[in-house]
């Protein structure tokens, strides 16, 4: 089995708004994450894909936990993620969504945690790999929440 290692984040901005991406004009979601690169160590990922796909400069408070899932298309690859919690310290002008991003439709939106944990399970789409995608993220979610209060 290959295992697909990745870094995410549960990003929180000055009025308490979570970091969500919107994919496929929402037919699921997603938190900041991706692939983690061969030089690089967790958080540095977690920093970059912020700085990517949130459009933000972020400060790693602390790591949330780690999930993972077998690839529902792909019964040999295991994707396994790690998710820090993090708080925006800086705003980019754009965020740098990849070719296949774009072609995805991701949009970047801010939403209180109670409303962005109401829309991932609110889930639209019926394609086990986005499922299983949106519900990792969700428990991420649910996670953050629970270490805020």
């Amino acid at each position: 089995m290959q295992i697909r290692r990745a870094a995410r984040t549960v990003i929180f901005d000055e009025n308490n708004r979570v970091a969500i991406l919107e994919v496929q004009d929402g037919a699921y979601h997603k938190i900041p994450g991706g692939g983690i690169e061969s030089n690089e160590t967790e958080e540095l990922a977690a920093i970059r894909e912020a700085i990517e796909e949130a459009g933000c400069d972020t400060e790693l408070m602390n790591k949330l936990g780690e999930l993972e899932f077998i690839d529902p298309d792909h019964n040999e690859m295991i994707h396994h993620s790690v998710c820090f919690l993090a708080r925006k310290i800086k705003e980019h002008k754009t965020t740098n969504f990849t070719e296949h991003e774009i072609k995805n439709r991701f949009r970047l939106t801010w939403l209180n945690i109670d409303e962005a944990v109401k829309l991932f399970k609110a889930l639209k789409s019926a394609k086990p790999f986005e499922i299983a995608m949106n519900n990792r993220d969700l428990e991420f979610l649910i996670l953050a929440k629970k270490y805020l209060k």
